[in-house]
């Protein structure tokens, strides 16, 4: 699908046409749904939490444009129309994505900002960040349609929801971080997604071959993320606020873990190395 093919100016006349169709088909979303989340009661929530919102949102599509630049398939990497078209999409993603958040015990809109709950906020915006990685994994490598990139983007990214979800029935983190504010909580589950976003997203980036192959790849490179949720399981049940520890240090209890799920992410993805289609 070629939305803005080479115009006669080059490629500054390509972007400069990408970036204006760019406005009101990836932007002008994305502003939508921060103000639909920022749009709360009266009593102003720090404007700390808004700006990290809009990093995170628009942090995630330059990632996404530079990924698709430098390492997407030949086709997409040459044509403007197609890096907005999948950004576009990309974008939409993350929105019904976010959508499906109070569903696993957590609102931006309601825990983040109106409640001015910094552990919700700082989980569920690792929560955005996982999903933005499950789809960047899904559009890097050679395919012969968009469909391939719809079809690992959702492995990656349901598989991701899949863990968030284990989680939240094996441990109930999400009253640890909703109704005790506790921030140890928050930052653990922000890692852990985090974690769980470049290991799944790496699972599917590649080369396309058949749904099986990318089903097959998502299993056999993508198996360490329930490694790590088995080892998450355990630490929430360990450090979660208790009657002993009412206030856990965020500290020890959450940068620690968090850094540590981060650690096994980073070690399995320099194991695997170089996805298939990397150098071409």
């Amino acid at each position: 699908m070629v939305i803005v093919g080479d115009m006669d100016g080059g490629d500054s006349m390509g972007w400069v046409a990408a970036v204006l169709l760019g406005i009101p088909f990836v932007v002008a979303p994305q502003v939508a749904m921060i103000q639909y989340v920022c749009r709360v009661s009266q009593m102003r929530f720090p404007q700390s939490h808004r700006r990290a919102l809009v990093g995170t949102v628009f942090g995630g599509l330059i990632l996404l444009v530079c990924a698709l630049r430098g390492y997407g398939a030949k086709e997409v990497r040459t044509d403007f129309g197609s890096i907005l078209f999948l950004t576009a999409l990309g974008g939409v993603w993350v929105i019904a994505a976010a959508a499906l958040f109070p569903w696993l015990g957590l609102s931006l809109r309601d825990d983040a900002m109106e409640r001015r709950n910094t552990a919700a906020l700082v989980a569920l915006l690792g929560g955005l960040f996982a999903v933005q990685l499950a789809f960047v994994g899904g559009n890097v490598g050679a395919g012969p349609s968009y469909w391939n990139n719809v079809f690992c983007a959702a492995l990656g990214t349901g598989g991701v929801l899949c863990l968030w979800l284990m989680l939240e029935l094996g441990s109930g983190v999400s009253a640890s971080i909703a109704e005790d504010c506790d921030v140890a909580s928050g930052v653990r589950l922000c890692g852990f997604l985090v974690a769980s976003g470049l290991i799944l997203g790496r699972a599917v980036a590649g080369d396309w071959h058949s749904e099986s192959a990318a089903v097959n790849d998502f299993a056999r490179d993508g198996w360490p993320a329930a490694a790590v949720w088995v080892f998450a399981l355990v630490l929430e049940r360990l450090l979660r606020p208790s009657r002993r520890r009412p206030f856990p240090s965020w500290r020890v209890s959450g940068l620690l873990p968090a850094l540590l799920y981060l650690a096994l992410a980073a070690g399995w993805l320099c194991h695997l190395g170089p996805w298939e289609g990397f150098a071409k």
